[in-house]
């Protein structure tokens, strides 16, 4: 039996798994490729970097600290009148990430397995898809 979409996973993930969830969240928040690429160069630094475990601690330590530090804000902004407040926003360029092996070897055999089953659905040069065409399916 297959897993759904809706079905937690219930072992850990392989980083190509990750790094799939991520893309997912970057499409959602429709970021450009640029940061895209940005994300994933970095997360894949991470990946050889720290252990799940430590991926795990370190990051969860992160995510604790910066909400406590947000919650403090929040506590000290309740004085001032927020609708006056204006804010400036950063016009900060990105230095550019390139690709990595590891990353342009996966990309390239995920281009691969997309073609394949492009191939198994459609067919050798889109017969299938021609022959369900011209029987009006």
């Amino acid at each position: 039996m297959g897993m759904t979409d809706q079905e937690p996973t219930k072992k850990g993930m392989d980083e190509e798994q990750a790094l799939g969830f991520l893309l997912l969240a970057c499409k959602q928040l429709g970021y450009s490729l640029d940061q895209v690429q940005q994300i994933h160069s970095s997360m894949n630094l991470q990946f050889n970097k720290h252990s799940p475990d430590v991926a795990k601690k370190e990051g969860e330590k992160w995510l604790s600290f910066i909400q406590k530090s947000h919650q403090r804000n929040d506590c000290s902004n309740m004085t001032i009148d927020s609708t006056k407040k204006k804010y400036k926003r950063a016009n900060v360029t990105l230095p550019k990430i390139m690709e990595s092996n590891r990353s342009r070897k996966l990309r390239k055999k995920n281009e691969r397995i997309v073609r394949e089953l492009n191939r198994m659905e459609y067919g050798p040069f889109g017969l299938f898809k021609l022959i369900r065409k011209c029987r009006g399916r």
